[in-house]
């Protein structure tokens, strides 16, 4: 059962005006052996400049709008997003104990994972990262960093019963300094100091909130379960909402032309008696919720008044007949391809309205090849960059491997070493003059599961009846 969160998605204005991730370092931990790095700061070449946030001052960092890395199955495409969503839950001190492991593959077993990232926060741009293992954090870093210099903001390094803490600039008094020095005293091996110096409300560290605030607020991870619908829930509430959703809908021709809820009781929806009930009893006046049903098909609104009752909506679909009359569909009728859809519209609209970071694993899932295409062609024709969003996808899909339509430096390459780690490579690397979307279906970059040239596999010579063995 999936609670909604687009409900909250808009609530509340986000306090970073500005996110991106510039660069991610992984080393030890899942598929990654040894330091593997992931860069999207973007190179010197002039192509589709749109793509592109140029660095204004001398100090500023030129970062990409977008990326998309490329793999075969299990190469280790989509453990680059799980380690930066394992970051990201230390970074907001829910430490996932047993929820990784180590790169099991090396002859000697290391137990020790590092990882970091480089960031966008404002104006301002950040190192953090952590080394750790099951036990809990071992060193954790927060750096300030430009284009030339990195001023500290704290370091730590955990001993077996105390840690280790040196800080840069404290601002305020002395009051805010032995206040630092208290929560660094206090905080546990297996919780961030970035956590704890939110939760009991740190002051003097300025860097430390904008970074936690990325963390939580902006750093967005959809995986291929992952469902963020719930649309019609803001339709009716927000006029310039349902105009967006509506023009995204027909600019994705799914034929469905408007999105609606319709009134249904307890006993009609799919979801557990239990779970309906435990929504009833803590529903609040005048606040909604929006919950899937387990088969991710069907989705409902609880709504409750300032009175106190709750009315329970079912969100259904809209489609034109021949005589522009509107046809109600259900959400199970719709092809899986709308469906996923569907899930990516409130994307489109949190990054046409606010600043965010979105990484996306197998964008391609569930959808026709030219969908995946049309999203990145509407994030970049349809949506502003004075955001400073990013998206950032893995996907198998070669239909986004034009020069026309993506930057060789938006590209990566996953692909398996001879030890089983994974390995990445950037296309710009290549530095490709002809068709590299034929060139990569041929292996010339890697990241396909063939193991022989394409051309050499004498697919034309097959006669009507033969077999390949």
């Amino acid at each position: 059962m999936f609670i909604c969160a687009i409900c909250r998605m808009f609530a509340n204005k986000l306090k970073i005006k500005t996110c991106m991730i510039l660069r991610a370092k992984f080393e030890n931990i899942l598929s990654f052996n040894y330091e593997t790095e992931i860069s999207f700061i973007a190179g010197k070449g002039t192509s589709l400049p749109a793509h592109v946030y140029r660095a204004e001052k001398r100090d500023d960092i030129s970062v990409l709008r977008s990326s998309i890395i490329y793999g075969a199955n299990a190469s280790g495409k989509s453990n680059m997003i799980r380690c930066i969503n394992i970051l990201r839950k230390i970074a907001l001190g829910r430490f996932p104990k047993n929820n990784w492991d180590v790169f099991k593959l090396a002859p000697e077993k290391k137990v020790d994972s590092k990882l970091e990232i480089e960031i966008k926060a404002d104006s301002s741009y950040y190192s953090y990262g952590v080394i750790f293992n099951l036990r809990g954090i071992k060193k954790e870093w927060l750096y300030q960093i430009n284009s030339r210099t990195k001023k500290k903001i704290f370091e730590r390094i955990q001993e077996i019963d105390y840690a280790n803490y040196s800080f840069g600039e404290i601002e305020g008094n002395e009051e805010s300094k032995q206040f630092v020095k208290f929560l660094s005293e206090g905080t546990p091996a297996d919780k961030s100091f970035l956590s704890e110096y939110r939760k009991r409300n740190g002051k003097g560290i300025i860097a430390i909130s904008n970074v936690y605030n990325w963390f939580d607020d902006n750093l967005k991870i959809i995986f291929p379960e992952t469902r963020f619908r719930g649309l019609s829930f803001r339709l009716e509430k927000d006029d310039e909402f349902s105009n967006v959703t509506k023009k995204l809908l027909h600019f994705f021709n799914t034929g469905i032309s408007d999105l609606k809820k319709v009134t249904t009781n307890k006993e009609e929806t799919d979801l557990p008696k239990k779970l309906i009930s435990q929504i009833l009893s803590e529903a609040k006046p005048d606040e909604n919720c929006c919950v899937a049903s387990s088969d991710q098909q069907s989705v409902y609104f609880f709504e409750t008044d300032k009175e106190g009752q709750t009315k329970i909506y079912k969100q259904m679909t809209v489609h034109k007949n021949s005589q522009d009359e509107d046809v109600i569909f259900d959400m199970d009728e719709e092809s899986d391809g709308s469906i996923r859809l569907l899930d990516f519209i409130p994307m489109l609209i949190d990054l046409q309205f606010n600043s965010a970071v979105y990484l996306i694993d197998e964008i391609d899932r569930s959808m026709h090849p030219i969908m995946s295409q049309k999203i990145f062609e509407y994030y970049f024709s349809q949506l502003s960059n004075a955001n400073n969003t990013q998206l950032i996808c893995t996907t198998h899909e070669s239909h986004l491997l034009d020069v026309d339509f993506i930057r060789t430096d938006e590209v990566w390459f996953v692909e398996k070493e001879r030890d089983g780690s994974t390995r990445l490579t950037s296309l710009a690397d290549f530095k490709p003059r002809v068709d590299i979307r034929k060139s990569y279906l041929q292996g010339k970059y890697g990241a396909i599961p063939f193991f022989a040239n394409v051309n050499t596999l004498n697919w034309n010579k097959l006669k009507d009846g033969d077999m390949v063995k």
